[in-house]
């Protein structure tokens, strides 16, 4: 007897890959959406909440809507042909990514209630399945990036600001046991690492894999390519592998050595106008909107750059990705910037055709109208090497090894 039992769990061992491999290759057809706001928003006539699919492309489709109870509670019974990214998004405040494999449930704050209203989302925990745990993961991981990313913006400009040369020597010189970006990459690698097999991985490739046919762009392209194998039932997977090689192919068209892509948009005085007119000068392309706190905290020290090199063949331009007109033009009247200022009439197009998610993104073209480094964030290190440039005359060589990010999504 006792022979036999060892049999049938060794049998039972043997059976365990395989049954989960089943398990994940199930296709859910239906789920219940159960959530709850905290706060709402006292100005809006009526309490409404979204959910849409993300189908990978930076723009999730809504799918369906609910007013919120007077309990402040909301429900959404999806139908599909198989799980996926959906998102909640709770009276245009706060937002809630989920893995519909199972039945869910969210407590939202909504309405945001400090004194200086910003419109980003703060963490949601969303109870659910346990794939639905890796987004509930990387969102942390995100939102713990971006709070650092803060943290040590604010206390590099406060430090500098200071009589206390102590403080100021000690961030500017200082060794951090891990920087930022590195901090983000290891928590990142180690929840990928952990899911690796199962269909939810594709929430993480949608932003990782890089344009250039580097290490990063390779690992990632192998497990999408795996994912399409093992869950073939997963079409965002297929569209995402698409969606990666068309955004590669336009990210080669903004290397280093490249001309500037010719765009003609909006200006402030209603006019249509080109890049092309800046030809035989150094231009700094600066994409903004009037929303974006880094955006309009950088503006000072461009002023300055502006000033110190004009002189020097030094122009910048400014191309918001506002959709609200109005808080642009008010928001050019609060910054007095005295250089060009342009408004894309299609921020997602804008977007796409310079490949970036974050903002401010800048461009530095040399004077035959080449591009020469792409910025992301206005930093000291971006402001260094513009200046470097400008007083050495450097023009654009192309970069064989360079690696541009792919636009997240």
């Amino acid at each position: 007897m006792k022979k036999a039992g060892r049999t049938g769990v060794l049998l039972a061992l043997l059976a365990a890959p395989a049954a989960l491999h089943a398990q994940q290759n199930k296709q859910v057809k239906s789920i219940t959406v159960k959530g709850s706001v905290e706060f709402t928003d006292p100005k809006a006539t009526e309490q409404k909440v979204w959910l849409l699919k993300d189908n990978l492309s930076g723009k999730p489709v809504a799918v369906d809507s609910t007013i919120v109870g007077k309990d402040n509670t909301f429900t959404f019974h999806v139908k599909q042909d198989h799980q996926g990214i959906y998102v909640i998004d709770a009276l245009h405040w706060d937002r809630a990514s989920f893995w519909s494999d199972a039945d869910v449930k969210v407590a939202m704050r909504g309405y945001d209630t400090a004194r200086y209203k910003v419109k980003i989302p703060h963490y949601n925990y969303v109870e659910g399945s346990y794939d639905n745990n890796f987004i509930n993961m990387m969102t942390l991981n995100g939102e713990l990036n971006y709070r650092r990313m803060i943290d040590e913006y604010n206390m590099e400009y406060y430090a500098k600001k200071s009589t206390d040369t102590t403080w100021s020597a000690y961030m500017k010189n200082t060794k951090k046991y891990n920087p930022m970006r590195d901090d983000y990459k290891q928590r990142e690698d180690v929840l990928i690492r952990s899911f690796i097999d199962r269909p939810v991985l594709v929430y993480a490739l949608r932003g990782m894999a890089g344009t250039e046919n580097t290490a990063q762009y390779e690992k990632a392209m192998k497990m999408l390519e795996a994912l399409i194998v093992r869950y073939p039932w997963l079409t965002e997977a297929q569209k995402l592998k698409q969606t990666i090689l068309t955004n590669r192919a336009q990210a080669m068209k903004l290397k280093t050595g490249e001309p500037m892509p010719s765009v003609k948009y909006p200006s402030a005085q209603g006019t249509i106008e080109g890049l092309e007119k800046y030809k035989g000068k150094y231009l700094l392309v600066d994409f903004w909107a009037s929303w974006c706190g880094p955006c309009r905290q950088a503006i000072p020290k461009v002023k300055a750059l502006y000033s110190a090199f004009k002189d020097k063949g030094f122009e910048v331009v400014s191309i918001s990705i506002d959709t609200d007109q109005k808080a642009w033009k008010k928001a050019m009247t609060e910054e007095a910037m005295p250089w060009e200022q342009l408004l894309s009439d299609n921020k997602d197009k804008t977007m796409e055709q310079f490949q970036f998610s974050g903002i401010p993104t800048l461009y530095l073209v040399d004077r035959q109208g080449k591009i020469l480094e792409r910025f992301t964030g206005y930093s000291d290190e971006a402001e260094a090497k513009v200046k470097d440039i400008v007083a050495k005359g450097t023009q654009a060589e192309p970069k064989k090894t360079a690696a541009m990010p792919m636009m997240g999504f």
